[in-house]
């Protein structure tokens, strides 16, 4: 019995760094071709197995995009959790979720660039496992936004007169419409003012004022 489990466990992670290794080369030729010029034979040829054997562990090109979103959202998701956890009022870990945001999109510009640009369509038409699966994700971390909210309206840092559930959705909106918005803007912004940098970087002090409460109160 423990022989065969041994067995088992040895090919569950052999396929596991096999899915890894398809996903990391999709990553790769995503960023260099652009989704739409990468074939999953040639992908396939990478990696060095069959087409067929890739559909094993994706259903498509598409729901391969989506893993890479997956696995990106799972490592934001625990870098955000251990800078969080460095605030000590509400509202501080707020701010460091804010910047959090912009400095993990500054650090994975090709990710970015990627996800903006063919994200909102793939995921238009991704299917309900998919749809799940990203779900799950997000229900992960959501709540540690809304739980430092009411954090920060009980210590007084939070403005008391906002409701949480509202202003942790419009946190996170506007936060990635400014941090990952579509390529387009980034260009419209640099043609009319300057760089799109510049105007991530004045984001978080901006929206400062917005959320803050008095501690006296």
């Amino acid at each position: 019995m423990d022989s065969r489990m041994t067995i088992a466990d040895r090919k569950q992670r052999e396929k596991e760094m096999r899915r890894n290794e398809i996903i990391d080369t999709a990553e790769k030729l995503f960023y260099k071709k652009g989704f739409d010029a990468v074939t999953m034979d040639e992908i396939a040829d990478i990696v060095e197995i069959s087409k067929g054997s890739i559909y094993v562990y994706f259903k498509n090109k598409d729901s391969l995009f989506m893993h890479i979103v997956f696995r990106k959202w799972e490592e934001f998701g625990q870098y955000l959790l251990g800078q969080m956890g460095k605030g000590k009022t509400g509202e501080q870990k707020i701010r460091i979720m804010i910047q959090c945001f912009v400095d993990f999109a500054k650090e994975n510009r090709e990710y970015n660039d990627l996800a903006t640009t063919h994200g909102p369509l793939i995921m238009r038409r991704m299917d309900k496992e998919d749809q799940q699966k990203m779900q799950e994700i997000g229900g992960r971390y959501y709540p540690y936004l809304f739980q430092a909210i009411g954090e920060g309206q009980q210590d007084g840092s939070i403005r008391r007169d906002l409701n949480p559930i509202t202003l942790g959705f419009l946190i996170q909106l506007i936060t990635m419409t400014v941090v990952s918005p579509d390529p387009s803007w980034k260009q419209g912004y640099a043609k009319m003012v300057g760089n799109y940098d510049d105007l991530v970087e004045l984001y978080p002090e901006f929206i400062r004022p917005a959320i803050a409460g008095c501690p006296d109160r």
